[in-house]
């Protein structure tokens, strides 16, 4: 399958567009178009092989670099179902073949692509290589991590109950008979000496309820999804991992800095005050980087707050707010038709390396 670099005969991706590009396609390209071809080619510099082989019997099958492609262009040109995808294929030549579709296939044959490359880590390691290309021998020195509420048209499943059919602990001091009890440690404990991989997959990743503070103050409920994200100073989106709703954000710092960390060189980890604990501050000293995490004073209300140098830095934090809403607004879609963790992530992650593409040429531009 050729890139689109190939299908458009070799042009400069990083230069003005030209005639010779328009040359290669049936009608006028417009703006939205000629920036889509620009972050295709950012984005496909890290894609691997995607070769789909033929089995010598019946039709040959469709490859899948254009139905990736097509979900890239639902979420960059907001077209919120396959359905409409079809028919926006069909009626515009110039999309057509920037996917690499020279005949549109059926709603089947994208629902069985699509569902094939929702459970493929694929654009979770190209944009592991798109930062690592874009930061390498370079040192980003504010890493910025949040989270941010993802909805979801899905029903939540009823659990088995409050303890899940756990052995409940006794409360209270033990009596002078029973032997001490010892104290057993916590998760973000025991994160500290397992793999950052390992301990995302321990997480909830099933359709829930959450709540979260949101900026104004405000307690905000959804049922859905969470995203979260570690951006750099220019706000380009480093990591990024997908959890349920009811994961609370502490349970990502200290795997979301592993993975952070094999990916690029940076001094200083900010976060809000859902991230304030001990355990994980004292994971980033370790590491031989600075924490700048806003106090939580939900325990103690005279908590003295962060020092002028560290509330200077502390301020950088809100690039991260800003990529979340670049995201909601221009990248994810309204309504989320898709369900399930797998098909959900696939259509983030593919928002998450857009958001990457653009900050990538906004800053070499």
């Amino acid at each position: 399958m050729k890139t689109v670099t190939e299908i458009l005969g070799g042009a400069q991706g990083l230069l003005d567009i030209t005639f010779d590009l328009q040359s290669c396609f049936e009608e006028t390209l417009n703006d939205q178009q000629k920036t889509f071809i620009q972050m295709l080619r950012c984005i496909e510099w890290n894609l691997p092989p995607l070769y789909r082989s033929y089995a010598g019997t019946g039709r040959k099958p469709y490859q899948y670099l254009p139905f990736l492609r097509s979900q890239w262009a639902k979420n960059y040109f907001q077209i919120a179902t396959t359905t409409m995808l079809i028919e926006r294929l069909k009626a515009d030549p110039n999309l057509r073949l920037l996917c690499g579709f020279s005949k549109v296939p059926g709603q089947a044959s994208f629902s069985r692509a699509y569902g094939y490359l929702a459970t493929t880590d694929i654009q979770s390691g190209m944009l592991e290589r798109f930062a690592k290309e874009t930061f390498k021998d370079k040192v980003v020195y504010h890493v910025n991590r949040d989270s941010t509420a993802i909805n979801a048209r899905e029903t939540v499943k009823k659990g088995k109950g409050k303890n899940d059919g756990k052995r409940l602990k006794k409360r209270g001091r033990p009596s002078k008979s029973e032997e001490k009890r010892e104290r057993q440690p916590s998760e973000i404990e025991l994160q500290m000496e397992t793999a950052p991989y390992a301990s995302l997959k321990k997480l909830d990743t099933e359709c829930s309820f959450g709540c979260k503070k949101n900026s104004q103050g405000n307690m905000s409920f959804w049922k859905g999804y969470k995203l979260h994200l570690d951006v750099s100073d220019s706000g380009f989106p480093i990591t990024a991992c997908v959890t349920s709703a009811n994961v609370h954000d502490s349970r990502l710092a200290i795997p979301m800095e592993k993975i952070t960390e094999q990916r690029v060189t940076f001094c200083y980890s900010l976060m809000d005050s859902a991230y304030d604990a001990r355990t994980i501050a004292d994971f980033i000293s370790s590491r031989g980087r600075v924490p700048i995490i806003d106090p939580n004073k939900r325990k103690d209300k005279n908590r003295p707050p962060l020092d002028p140098a560290k509330q200077e830095r502390y301020k950088i934090r809100t690039t991260v707010e800003r990529a979340n809403s670049h995201l909601k607004d221009n990248l994810i879609p309204k309504t989320l038709y898709v369900k399930g963790y797998s098909k959900v992530s696939f259509v983030l992650f593919a928002a998450v390396l857009f958001l990457a593409s653009l900050k990538y040429l906004s800053f070499l531009c």
